[in-house]
């Protein structure tokens, strides 16, 4: 493999590769990102950023171009895992001293990468607990659908009864299984509007308010609480 790689090679000699790798990898983490997405945004960085011409095969001690890539591509998806979670969850920019990280529940909830060092462990029970007191049945399910989980979350049936009187969908399990990521985390927020009769311009906005309130909040106490830090 030569120092510098044209990108019309790249694409023709390592897209399956890049893909196999993205697919593997997304597997393994909660939060969801678009092979496609991520597909446009290692392009970008190639043409724009030019990327590929960072690598040396002296300076990285002889190492194969697969290898170098991979940590390439492990930097690109905790970049864009990262953005994702903060579109689903709201950042917290706390004043707090001990916090200027700047850490919320969804980097501690779904960045679950052990390669990047001591990130807290979130209490997940603790957290479903939260969700399910959330007061507002709308407000409660628009969390739970936001941060589904198959095979984990719960729609009780008295959620479900209330979906069934807020759209036109007749089989209400049915859809939010279809509609999930992969079958895996999170709904799409124009299913989620759907489903709960809401503006597509609203369900952001609603959630991160309503997380920001009764999850966020509440579980930095906890944590400060159970030493959990």
């Amino acid at each position: 493999m030569p120092s510098i790689i044209t990108t019309e090679t790249f694409i023709k000699e390592y897209e399956e590769f890049v893909r196999e790798w993205f697919r593997f990898r997304n597997e393994q983490n909660f939060t969801h990102v678009e092979e496609e997405d991520f597909w446009s945004e290692l392009l970008r960085k190639i043409v724009d950023n030019q990327i590929l011409s960072k690598y040396d095969q002296d300076h990285y001690s002889g190492a194969k171009f697969e290898t170098w890539l991979k940590k390439v591509l492990n930097h690109l998806y905790i970049d864009l895992s990262r953005s994702v979670a903060k579109r689903n969850w709201k950042t917290i920019s706390s004043t707090d001293t001990e916090d200027k990280t700047g850490n919320t529940i969804i980097e501690d909830r779904f960045i679950v990468n052990p390669d990047e060092g001591n990130l807290p462990v979130i209490d997940i029970e603790i957290i479903k607990q939260m969700i399910d007191q959330i007061p507002k049945m709308r407000n409660r399910i628009l969390v739970k659908l936001k941060t589904y989980i198959d095979g984990y979350t719960e729609i009780d049936d008295k959620e479900i009864a209330y979906l069934k009187t807020m759209s036109d969908i007749e089989d209400v399990v049915q859809f939010i299984s279809d509609n999930l990521y992969d079958n895996k985390a999170g709904m799409r927020d124009k299913d989620i509007a759907r489903l709960l009769d809401m503006k597509l311009g609203t369900v952001n906005t609603t959630y991160g308010r309503i997380v920001s309130k009764y999850i966020i909040e509440p579980y930095k106490i906890y944590r400060v609480k159970n030493d959990t830090y």
